[in-house]
């Protein structure tokens, strides 16, 4: 089983709990532990580690497949890849970079767009129009036209 964005979020949440904790912590430093450890068994079904004649061993792949699903989440353009964006569940240091990412999905380079147009296009992604446009347009993303009517994609 390879590894996607929420068999790792379930593994991080098993983190929470000292006896899985240590479980795991017992399969990373030996490689292998006997089977039979109901812990390590959830780990099984997620993926994480797989049994072998009566041994458990952390899975390559899903380490592999984990980071990399981690990656692209993580990725300004990852978000435009999943639910609407929230920025609420953003962490603070990303915004500007999601913002960045989502007005370059939305508007051409060298396209002039009504207001209206742009909003609907935003409503694709985000819940917050008003806040990614006009924090395009602060972060200097977006130009705004004086009469306030069109935007546009700056220079970068």
């Amino acid at each position: 089983m390879s590894a996607n964005l929420r068999s790792v979020r379930s593994v991080w949440a098993m983190l929470r709990r000292l006896r899985t904790r240590t479980a795991i912590g017992e399969l990373l430093a030996s490689g292998e532990v006997p089977a039979g450890d109901p812990e390590l068994g959830n780990l099984v079904k997620l993926g994480f580690a797989r049994e072998e004649a009566g041994r458990i061993r952390v899975s390559d792949e899903f380490l592999r497949d984990g980071q990399d699903a981690l990656e692209r989440y993580l990725s300004p353009e990852g978000v435009l890849q999943g639910e609407l964006i929230d920025v609420p569940d953003l962490p603070a240091r990303r915004v500007d970079d999601v913002v960045a990412a989502v007005a370059r999905r939305v508007v051409r380079p060298g396209e002039a767009i009504a207001e209206s147009a742009l909003n609907e296009r935003l409503r694709m992604f985000v819940l917050d129009v008003a806040f990614f446009r006009r924090h395009a347009v602060d972060t200097g993303v977006l130009r705004r036209s004086p009469d306030g009517t069109r935007y546009e994609l700056t220079e970068d």
